[in-house]
């Protein structure tokens, strides 16, 4: 079996670095190297610095799969102890970063992007688009756990057709910016595409069958992604013909759900309180704010309840209860399937950096 994570010992801490996932077959044969285009590749590894972390344990990965021949999938699950910096190159890549905890900030003279949550960011930097430069690291969070797809923009918009223009076509229509700036949008993560960044998360892919599974499961992901970008390019189409008087309701019935996540009021209670017509509400808190009202107050319970586990001596029954779960078991499933971690863990590993 090939080592699929690169460590090294320094000052008590694992160097975790970005390493190629190169599986064995059968009789000791190795996977095939030539699934990615030499060009693309090139263009990849200039795209920034070979990723590279100080973290807390062996079993960290931070590993890199050619999935085809334009896109590489990055698996990212460190505990990392110091940030990373980086200088992001214009290399006609469209990135597809699925984000589950830590922090990334990217920033340049057109401004700044900040993910700090369970988030989804599409990001594009046509050929020569040099200005921008990224920082990921320790922020409220001691861990790095996400996903990212980089796409040769030639090979999407050949391999997805209209799916990828009108992606990128919607970037650049989104942000008022100049046509060597990068284009990106920043959007919840969606129930499906967690489920199999979880998924994702769950496999090494250094034997043949794993290595089969992640390449499966980057292509899915992908193909999902696009969808739902679809679809959210006809709900902002349709969201922006709703009046101010609707966007006012839409945020106050967010307000609502934001102040009683705890013990959230049914959607026909919180239509009514709005004065606002509940399948209305329904269709427009989506397409409005990329997930439903169900969705977000069980963000915001998980999202809160990792920060009490993180930063209070309260035991997980007790979190559970105070953030609104009555069933430990309820809690602790719905926790690890948006976090990919246990409570307990979770726990653990706070505790281990204080």
């Amino acid at each position: 079996m090939s080592t699929h994570l690169k460590t090294l010992r320094s000052n008590r801490n694992v160097i975790v670095e970005e390493t190629l996932v190169t599986p064995r077959f059968e009789h000791g044969a190795v996977a095939p190297a030539h699934h990615l285009s030499p060009s693309f590749y090139d263009r990849y590894e200039s795209y920034r610095p070979r990723i590279r972390f100080f973290a807390q344990d062996r079993s960290d990965r931070c590993d890199a799969y050619r999935v085809s021949l334009g896109m590489v999938m990055l698996i990212v699950d460190v505990g990392c102890t110091r940030p990373f910096e980086g200088h992001l190159s214009g290399q006609d890549i469209v990135e597809f970063h699925y984000r589950l905890s830590g922090s990334i900030a990217i920033a340049g003279s057109w401004g700044e992007v900040r993910l700090c949550d369970p988030s989804c960011l599409i990001w594009y930097q046509p050929l020569g688009c040099d200005d921008a430069a990224e920082r990921m690291g320790t922020h409220n969070s001691d861990r790095e756990t996400w996903i990212s797809l980089y796409c040769d923009r030639a090979w999407l918009c050949e391999r997805a057709g209209t799916y990828a223009t009108r992606l990128l076509d919607s970037l650049a229509k989104e942000r008022e910016i100049s046509a060597d700036a990068p284009r990106f949008r920043l959007q919840p993560q969606r129930r499906e595409t967690g489920r199999i960044v979880g998924d994702l998360l769950h496999t090494r892919g250094d034997r043949a069958l794993d290595y089969l599974y992640c390449n499966a499961k980057a292509t899915e992901l992908l193909c999902v992604t696009l969808k739902d970008a679809e679809l959210g390019c006809a709900a902002d189409a349709f969201v922006r013909r709703v009046g101010p008087s609707d966007q006012r309701l839409l945020q106050r019935a967010r307000d609502l759900l934001e102040d009683q996540f705890k013990a959230p009021p049914r959607l026909s209670t919180l239509a009514r309180r709005i004065g606002m017509n509940p399948t209305k509400l329904c269709a427009l808190f989506k397409h409005r704010y990329g997930e439903s009202a169900f969705d977000f107050v069980r963000r915001l319970r998980l999202e809160r309840a990792r920060d009490l586990l993180t930063q209070s001596g309260l035991q997980v029954r007790q979190v559970a209860t105070a953030v609104g779960y009555r069933h430990h078991s309820t809690f602790t499933a719905a926790f690890t399937k948006h976090f990919g971690v246990t409570p307990k863990r979770a726990q653990r590993r706070a505790a281990a950096t204080r």
